[in-house]
């Protein structure tokens, strides 16, 4: 069911005004805003900036969207039981509108031991999510789940899945304990390493999943020993040591500790704090990140950074933010950063979950706004690379178009999501341009 559009710049403004912070980091004022309180989301578990400028979550046996111009939250998906881990869209959405998620089958991520592995369809014109296909299901000891999801280079979908320990040795078709990578029709690759699902193995409990400028992918992990979470980076067909070696240290077998035979691929960095969402950091909005893999963390309070050599695949430096602002800010359970450079967090998860967003101070940081509920809207105006234009009354048959300053139509089609339509305007020459609705309504735009 989705919540009416209501365009209302008093209730944004109050929204992220609304129980602010401030952290120093360095050079950089950064401004901690609530903008989702704990009535309006249960147990956020992922949260993703779109293509449409708003932050998906899954949110127990929900999809949802929030809107930070309107301050909205839709719900674009109920499935009725579950709790939602991972999500991810398509690299190409919302012209391949297709969605990855996994739900656990409990109401809470630690209450089953089965989750499921989910494709859906995105329905653009009516703005919301069908057709689910379970692609299929993967066990999971308690509350290590694993979950997280992401899509590589290649269109394919990388997933991470917990407790090898639990399960034994590594086996053909054993899903536990490994970053299993398949098709989006849940197929084996043709280049998978195995004949089944299995990309790397020997994990304990993955929380997170990153790709580096580069295309490479880490993930974040759980050790069980301390200073043996990890971050791995994860190539194909590499044993990651679990639960023979956790971190750099030997484990639960002894025979594996003088072994002459067996190898395993080391961490990139082994460290003390519990991780969960990471995303890599490369705006320079706030300097002090540039560059550097910005890793929630669970139970302890704060957020980690780490830095990495020019080839992406050592970890040089680590920093703790913590103290002050970030004394509020415990189990941090995932990060969505923006174009702009700021990012939201998942805060206090579980039992008192909001949504934080983490902007610099730059002077001049408030919500945007609409003047007309009805209006038609462009933005960003001027705009370097893409424009979205929102069209609060469009029907299945509205359609819109862009003109150049002669009146001619520009052979450019934009992406629908239900309202919005986004126009790539990257390749277009700098200039004054028109938006045009089937309506006959015509709005100013400017490619800068």
């Amino acid at each position: 069911m989705r919540f009416p559009l209501l365009l209302v710049f008093a209730i944004a403004f109050a929204q992220a005004a609304r129980a602010q912070l401030t952290y120093q980091l360095g050079n950089t004022t950064l401004l901690i805003d609530e903008v989702v309180d704990s009535s309006r989301v249960h147990i956020p578990w992922e949260i993703l900036w779109g293509p449409d400028d708003r932050l998906w979550m899954t949110d127990g046996p929900l999809i949802t969207r929030w809107d930070p111009v309107t301050d909205v939250i839709d719900t674009l998906l109920d499935r009725g039981y579950g709790n939602g881990l991972g999500m991810a869209l398509h690299p190409d959405f919302p012209n391949t509108p297709i969605i990855m998620a996994v739900f656990d089958t409990a109401d809470y991520y630690g209450g089953n031991l089965q989750c499921e592995v989910s494709r859906f369809t995105y329905d653009a014109i009516n703005d919301t999510i069908v057709d689910e296909a379970v692609l299929f299901t993967y066990y999971h000891a308690g509350e290590h789940a694993g979950g997280r999801v992401l899509f590589d280079t290649t269109e394919n979908v990388l997933l991470t899945t917990a407790d090898y320990y639990f399960n034994g040795p590594d086996t053909l078709f054993s899903p536990v304990g490994k970053t299993l990578r398949f098709a989006t029709d849940g197929s084996v690759p043709p280049d998978n390493p195995r004949t089944d699902h299995t990309w790397t193995w020997g994990h304990r409990n993955p929380q997170g999943l990153a790709m580096l400028p580069n295309g490479a992918v880490v993930n974040t992990e759980h050790g069980q020993l301390p200073f043996s979470n990890e971050i791995n980076l994860l190539q194909a067909n590499e044993d990651h040591g679990y639960p023979y070696y956790d971190g750099n240290t030997c484990f639960i077998i002894p025979d594996t500790c003088t072994s002459t035979t067996y190898t395993y691929t080391h961490p990139i960095r082994a460290f003390g704090h519990p991780p969960s969402g990471c995303e890599f950091y490369t705006s320079d909005a706030i300097p002090e990140m540039q560059d550097k893999l910005i890793t929630c963390i669970l139970w302890h309070k704060g957020l980690l950074l780490f830095g990495f050599n020019n080839e992406l695949d050592t970890v040089l430096t680590e920093e703790y933010l913590q103290g002050g602002a970030f004394d509020v800010l415990w189990r941090n359970r995932d990060i969505a950063i923006r174009p702009d450079g700021s990012f939201y967090l998942i805060t206090n998860d579980r039992m008192d979950a909001r949504i934080r967003w983490v902007h610099p101070d730059v002077g001049t940081s408030k919500p945007e706004a609409a003047v007309d509920a009805n209006a038609l809207r462009a933005w960003p105006n001027p705009a370097s690379d893409r424009i979205t234009v929102l069209v609060p009354d469009a029907t299945a048959n509205t359609l819109v178009e862009l003109l150049d300053v002669q009146g001619r139509r520009v052979a450019l089609a934009p992406q629908r999501m239900g309202e919005r339509f986004l126009f790539d305007v990257q390749t277009l020459s700098i200039g004054v341009y028109a938006v045009r609705v089937s309506d006959g309504r015509i709005l100013r735009v400017v490619k800068r």
